[in-house]
């Protein structure tokens, strides 16, 4: 960890014209609020949920450390840059949040070759401790919306980024109208969210409620069951159940939606789901395995689905659609995003692409 936090602070001096997230949180907030609610912005770019990751993947990786970074133009903040370091089987990695590096987020300079001039900066610092520390390949990832690729993704291309995967993403575009989404929703979907109205009592908790405490401790020994074990620390759930606390609006909102039994009152399904103030994204839930005859995450998503639009979100991500061709398939994935897909409006591709010190330098 130590080594890490001497990379960071080299990479900071590297690149220049930029504050880490630590030391100020407030421009990280302030380019957030300023980028368009009509604008995909992926939770990767919250501090909460950054926050989440850098503990959670403390006990995966070798060492990590989160660099996100607020970057400076004229002494003014024009972007934010979701970054972390790690060490994998000995070898150092760039990402975000633990996985795929993904690129800045302009808020400001909205001139392309402005932003170019940026990026082409961070490329040059996170190259140089990548050299220095014989890194592995930047491994980045974009979600291709409407608005096409970013200029992050053109950049790497043209220092001959190749690409290695593509995955399809679902989404739900909250914009249209109630009874479009409804007509774009399966139809068993549709009918599963109406049974689930009927077979079980609605509870949602948000930064307003006096329980959470309560709540978590229930939402916690929940999904400890129906994993069979402790899956991450205690730590990593307070985090969860503070962005929820979080009555700040600059960050995004987070709830949790519970659905009990209405005979037993027993608790039958639990999830989180969080959001940038553009963009809402489905985390974590639990359910009792044994009500699966019957509509239980179905009316959890529908409900979900509704809160996310008062809140004024335009995306709601729903997660990953696999499919049976997909290299090294998972039936079991493939299962779920067939049920993810069924609440989907949209599905765009995210594209992974891998660049290489020595491509990157013949390409200068």
């Amino acid at each position: 960890m130590e080594r890490l936090n001497v990379l960071r602070e080299k990479l900071i001096n590297e690149i220049g014209g930029v504050r880490s997230l630590g030391e100020d949180r407030e421009s990280w907030l302030y380019c957030l609020g300023q980028i368009p609610k009509s604008r995909y912005v992926p939770l990767q770019y919250k501090p909460g949920f950054l926050e989440y990751q850098s503990e959670y993947f403390q006990s995966v990786y070798d060492g990590y450390a989160d660099c996100s970074m607020v970057l400076y133009r004229g002494g003014t903040p024009v972007g934010i840059w979701p970054l972390c370091m790690y060490y994998q089987q000995g070898r150092l990695h760039f990402g975000t949040a633990g996985a795929a590096l993904m690129g800045p987020l302009f808020s400001a300079l909205p001139k392309a070759e402005a932003q170019r001039n940026v990026i082409e900066t961070c490329l040059q610092g996170a190259f140089n401790i990548i050299r220095q520390e014989q890194g592995a390949p930047l491994r980045c990832s974009e979600t291709v919306l409407d608005q096409g690729n970013s200029q992050w993704m053109k950049k790497l291309m043209e220092h001959g980024a190749r690409t290695v995967k593509v995955t399809w993403q679902a989404f739900a575009d909250l914009s249209l109208s109630p009874e479009e989404v409804q007509s774009r929703i399966r139809r068993t979907n549709k009918y599963s969210a109406a049974r689930g109205r009927e077979e079980y009592h609605i509870e949602i908790y948000d930064c307003k409620s006096s329980c959470l405490d309560r709540i978590f401790r229930e939402f916690h020994d929940m999904h400890r069951k129906v994993s069979g074990r402790e899956t991450r620390n205690q730590k990593t759930w307070d985090i969860q159940e503070n962005l929820v606390r979080d009555k700040d609006e600059r960050h995004g909102r987070s709830f949790v939606v519970f659905i009990r039994d209405k005979e037993t009152g027993l608790l039958a399904g639990s999830a989180l789901f969080d959001s940038t103030p553009q963009t809402g994204l489905y985390c974590v839930a639990a359910y009792d395995r044994s009500r699966f005859s019957k509509p239980v995450g179905h009316i959890v998503q529908a409900v979900a689905m509704e809160r996310m639009r008062a809140y004024g979100l335009r995306w709601y991500e729903i997660g990953e659609r696999a499919y049976p061709s997909d290299e090294g398939s998972d039936p079991k994935l493939v299962n779920i995003g067939h049920y993810k897909e069924g609440f989907a409006t949209h599905l765009f591709p995210r594209v992974f692409v891998e660049l290489s010190c020595n491509d990157f330098e013949k390409s200068k």
